[in-house]
Parts: structure tokens; C-alpha cells; sequence
């Protein structure tokens, strides 16, 4: 039903056409649409319009302002699918349905609903101790809330049939209360630093397969996408009546997250969003997941799709880098004024520590010619003759030894200027 609707909006004319001029609009103009849209308090089919430009969104990394429903869903992201991509049982959610749910529990929350708004007045996604903090309370409010009979009085515009709220939200009231459970492993383990706790993975799993076993994959899923490491504690947890069941629930998460990299640009994604040093350790938390993964016993189309994934993952780095080198270091190089301050100087130095933090991750997926050559062309660009005029030798050399290490410096100093 979605499909077909989906289809049949595509195919209007005047549609079409404004979809036409979007897609043909500049970083800029596309930005000021995207704040329009914002500032909206009722979307609807706004959001088909620029569901095109999310991979250009992706390149332009816009700041997006907090909103509730963003909030409330922020820890199942990784799970949210078009509405013409998702079918029931198959452990995603639509996202169809968030403005509907996220409008039913505004509603039933009441006055709560005002502190939270205010909270995040002002604020942006990217503020991810501020989204913590007000999750602790906000997402098992919002659990108990879908865990009742009442239906969210907007529901029949996701057009998904008023038999599929039930199961949906019981899955998103399960999840939702485990966010925060969540949240503090991943504390724990200092962002992936440290080994995440066997009895802390056991307390998550067996709260969901006592509440709703449906639930368990995805579960499993947003487990393995913050926490990769804990796919070797997993695979060994006693959480559960059967041992088997979690198995079976990993297995299909697995699938799950393997299809999420390998759908459209699911891989791209998760490198181009963020800074450099963010797109380097979504390579490591990839990398890593795809290593656990590649078990012995791994069926042949277990093993083509992870193929598959390592080989985007590894054009997707080598993009992300190209485009972090021309757009945060030597774009802005070429841009100082005859005495950059030394805000500008910062800047150009943290580039160049993104670029070798990344650089080095994505060395671990495909091999380093590339890289050594791009770097080699960023060390003559910084030594080329339109920056002494600007730089000194000494932050000549320093960039250098960031992006090509000290004998790469040794060498810019010991040159005549």
C-alpha cells in the first residue's frame, strides 16, 4: 500500500519537476531548504521532496536542530527505513511511522512534554551527552506510553494499516526501554576502548526476551552497531532461556546490519557523517564488525555480502579522505589571508590530524597507495610557493609532520625557503 502510493507521488508532474529543480540546487540553496524544513512544525510530504539529496546532506553535514521526535528516536536510528523498503518482520522500522508515534507521546506525556521541549531549545543533534541526558527519562516514558492499547489518532496517514501499530510499537516500547541500559554500556567502554561487560550485555538480553522476543534482533542489532566488540560476547551469552534463540536473533541481526551497509548508500553514509576523526571510527566500529562477523562457519552468501560491504567500505574511505584533504585542508590553505590568526592555523592542524586518523583505519581495509599518494600531494601543496607568503616554515613543517610524520618535517626545515 505504501509502495503504491509512493509510486503514484513520484510520478505527479509538478512533483517531478520540483524534485528536478532540488536535485539541481547548489550546497547552499540546499541548506536553506533544509532549515525551512526545520523550522516546520508539520513535515508531511516535505520530506519526499528532499529524499533525494540525503546522500548531498551527507556531504554538507548541516547542523540539525534537536527536535523531539528526533530525540525519541535518535537511539533506533540505525534501524529507521523507508516506509517503500520495510516489511513487517524483518526487525526495521518505517519512517512513516516516527511522526505519528513521536506526536502520541508528545500528547500523552503533557506538561512533561514542555520541559523536554525547552530542554532542547536551540540545541542540535550532534550534542550527544545533551541527547543522553534527557533520554534517561524521556525514553521509558515513552516505553510505558507504547506499551498501552490507545493507537496515536494520526496513525492512518503512515498508511500501514491499523494492524501493524500493535506489534511495531510493542518492538519500539522494548527498545526504547533499553536506550538508556544501552547508553550506559557504551559509556563503559569509553566509545569502544575498553571490552564491554558480559553481565551488563546478559542484563539487556534477558530484559528483552522476557518482555518481547521480537524484539531481540534489533536489539542485538543496535548492540553490534555502538558496541562491534561485544559480537564475541554474544556469540557466548547464557542471557535467555535458550541459547539457541540468541544465536538465531545475532544471526538475523547480522543480516540486518549487513544489508543496511549494503543497501543504497548505507556504507557512505556512515563515513561521510561527522568530522574526520568521526568518519575514522565509524571505519574502525565497520571494520571491526565485519571481522566478527566472518565466522568459519559463515554461509557463501554470508561471505559475498561481507565481500561486498569490505569493497564499498573501501571506496567509501578513500572518497571521505580525497574529500576531507580538498575541502578541510587545502581548500582553506588557499584561502588564508596574509596573516592567518591563529584560529585558522588550529583549524589546518586539526584537518590534518582527521585526515591521518582516518587514513590510518582505512589502511586496515585496502592498501595504502593511494593514501601515500594523496598525502604526498598535500605535503608539496603546503610547501608550494603561494604559502610561505602565509605560513612560516615552522607551521609549513608542522602540518607536514601531522600528515607525513617527522622526517617529512626534518626534510620541509632543512629546504631554503
Amino acid at each position: 500500500m505504501a509502495q503504491n502510493t509512493e509510486l503514484v507521488r513520484v510520478r505527479d508532474p509538478a512533483i517531478h519537476a520540483l524534485r528536478q529543480e532540488l536535485a539541481e540546487a547548489s550546497g547552499s540553496q540546499i541548506l536553506r531548504i533544509v532549515a525551512t524544513l526545520d523550522a516546520m512544525v508539520s513535515r508531511g510530504p516535505a520530506d519526499q521532496l528532499v529524499a533525494p539529496l540525503r546522500q548531498r546532506l551527507i556531504a554538507l553535514r548541516p547542523p540539525r536542530p534537536l527536535r523531539f521526535a528526533r530525540l525519541l528516536f535518535h537511539p533506533l536510528d540505525p534501524l529507521i527505513v523507508p516506509a517503500t523498503r520495510w516489511r513487517l518482520g524483518q526487525n526495521t522500522i518505517p519512517r512513516t511511522a516516527l511522526v505519528p508515534i513521536a506526536d502520541h507521546i508528545r500528547l500523552t506525556m503533557g506538561a512533561a512534554t514542555a520541559a523536554i521541549e525547552e530542554a532542547i531549545g536551540g540545541h542540535t543533534a550532534a550534542e550527544a551527552d545533551l541527547i543522553a541526558h534527557l533520554g534517561k527519562s524521556l525514553w521509558p516514558a515513552a516505553a510505558r506510553i507504547l506499551a498501552r492499547p490507545a493507537t496515536p489518532a494520526s496513525w492512518a496517514i503512515t498508511e500501514l494499516g491499523d494492524s501493524t501499530y500493535r506489534p511495531l510499537a510493542a518492538i519500539i516500547a522494548t527498545l526504547l526501554g533499553q536506550a538508556a541500559a544501552l547508553d550506559v554500556l557504551c559509556a563503559e567502554t569509553a566509545n569502544g576502548l575498553l571490552p564491554p561487560k558480559a553481565e551488563a550485555i546478559d542484563a539487556i538480553l534477558n530484559d528483552v526476551t522476557t518482555a518481547n522476543l521480537a524484539a531481540l534482533p534489533m536489539t542485538i542489532a543496535l548492540l553490534l552497531a555502538r558496541v562491534p566488540e561485544a559480537a564475541s560476547l554474544l556469540a557466548r551469552s547464557q542471557a535467555g532461556p535458550d541459547r539457541a534463540v540468541v544465536r538465531d536473533a545475532m544471526d538475523q541481526a547480522a543480516e540486518l546490519l549487513l544489508r543496511q551497509l549494503d543497501d543504497e548508500d548505507g556504507t557512505e553514509v556512515r563515513i561521510a557523517t561527522g568530522s574526520l576523526a568521526d568518519s575514522a571510527g565509524a571505519v574502525k566500529d565497520i571494520a571491526t564488525l565485519l571481522r566478527l562477523l566472518d565466522i568459519p562457519n559463515a554461509k557463501p552468501a554470508r561471505r559475498e555480502k561481507l565481500r561486498a560491504v569490505r569493497n564499498r567500505l573501501d571506496a567509501g574511505c578513500k572518497a571521505r579522505f580525497a574529500a576531507g584533504l580538498q575541502d578541510e585542508l587545502l581548500m582553506p590553505l588557499q584561502q588564508l589571508g596574509t596573516s592567518p590568526d591563529s584560529a585558522a592555523i588550529a583549524a589546518l592542524e586539526s584537518a590534518a590530524r582527521g585526515l591521518r586518523v582516518l587514513e590510518t583505519e582505512a589502511r586496515t581495509i585496502g592498501g595504502g597507495g593511494t593514501y601515500d599518494l594523496l598525502l604526498e600531494k598535500a605535503a608539496e601543496a603546503i610547501e608550494s610557493g603561494s604559502t610561505p607568503a602565509v605560513l612560516s616554515r615552522a607551521e609549513q613543517a608542522r602540518l607536514v609532520e601531522i600528515l607525513g610524520g617527522s622526517d617529512a618535517a626534518l626534510a620541509v626545515l632543512g629546504r631554503s625557503p
